[in-house]
C-alpha cells in the first residue's frame, strides 16, 4: 500500500496563510485549513487494518505559481469553488487578487508544499 499526499503549507506571514484567512472570511464552515501535511492517524489506521512494515517519508518544496495561476488554483478548491455560489466565488477571487497585489507583489509566488507518503505491506489472506 502506498498513500501519498501533497499539501500547501500555511506558514506565518506567507501567501498560504493569507489565502486561508481569506477563505475562512468567505466560508467560515471550511475546516481544511491549517494543515501540516502530515497524517499520523493514517499510520494507526493501517496498523489496525493488518498492514506491517509501515514507513513514512516527507519532503518540502516551493512550487512556483504566477498570481493568476494561484487564484485559479484557489477558485477550484473545496473551500471556494466547491462551496460558494458563483457570485461569492467572484467576490472572493477579486479579494484574493487584491491581497496578492498588495501583500505579495511579483510575477511568481513561491508556495511551500509538503509531500508526505506512507508505504506498508500486508501478507496474503
Amino acid at each position: 500500500m502506498v498513500i501519498a499526499h501533497f499539501d500547501w503549507l500555511p506558514l506565518p506571514g506567507n501567501v498560504v496563510e493569507a489565502t486561508e484567512e481569506l477563505i475562512l472570511s468567505f466560508n467560515p464552515a471550511w475546516t481544511l485549513g491549517g494543515g501540516t501535511g502530515l497524517y499520523p492517524r493514517w499510520l494507526t489506521d493501517l496498523a489496525g487494518s493488518g498492514f506491517t512494515g509501515i514507513e513514512t517519508f516527507s519532503f518540502d518544496l516551493e512550487v512556483p505559481y504566477p498570481p493568476d495561476a494561484w487564484r485559479g488554483r484557489i477558485r477550484a478548491s473545496a473551500g471556494v469553488g466547491a462551496a460558494l455560489p458563483p457570485h461569492e466565488v467572484d467576490r472572493f477571487d477579486a479579494a484574493l487578487g487584491r491581497v496578492l497585489r498588495d501583500r505579495f507583489p511579483g510575477e511568481v509566488l513561491q508556495v511551500p508544499h509538503r509531500t508526505w507518503a506512507v508505504v506498508a505491506t500486508r501478507g496474503a489472506n
